[in-house]
């Protein structure tokens, strides 16, 4: 889905053991406050977005979050049945799946508490207009990570 991006836009990230290795790895994903019209069940409040599956992204974009981390790459998921920018182990290079970072309760980017929320860092990227980028937005816990990840 192509979504339009107002900014600010920020990096999140932590460093988890890698399903198949065991292997330290970092993760990261990007939080969107900012969807420009996307239908939302609540006009009232607007919806921290995470973002995963993302398939395109602007190259200033993808160029901020590889310096920080090069594992972040285009890569083909089976399970997904399509490519997409998946975090990769920097050992055995085996993709952690979009799935268990973003929709497992308690996972890295699906804290159920502030205490999990505040293991994650965050940085703002630095963006100075709209941009497009084809993903898919979740909602739900974006306002708990930025009200209490690590700001760096």
């Amino acid at each position: 889905m192509a979504l339009t991006v107002a900014p600010p836009l920020y990096l999140i990230g932590m460093k988890i053991n890698c399903w198949q290795c065991d292997s330290r790895m970092p993760v990261v994903a990007i939080l969107a406050p900012n969807v420009i019209d996307y239908e939302e069940d609540d006009d009232e409040e607007k919806t921290v977005f995470a973002l995963s599956g993302i398939v395109e992204i602007p190259q200033d974009i993808l160029a901020f979050i590889q310096k920080r981390v090069p594992t972040f790459q285009l890569r083909a998921s089976h399970t997904a049945g399509y490519r997409y920018f998946a975090n990769t182990c920097p050992q055995c290079h085996k993709i952690y799946g979009d799935f268990y970072l973003h929709c497992e309760p308690g996972g890295p980017f699906f804290p159920t508490s502030e205490q999990e929320a505040k293991l994650l860092y965050i940085t703002e990227i630095p963006m100075t207009s709209e941009i497009e980028i084809k993903a898919s937005p979740s909602s739900g816990l974006g306002e708990l990570i930025l009200a209490h990840g690590k700001r760096i």
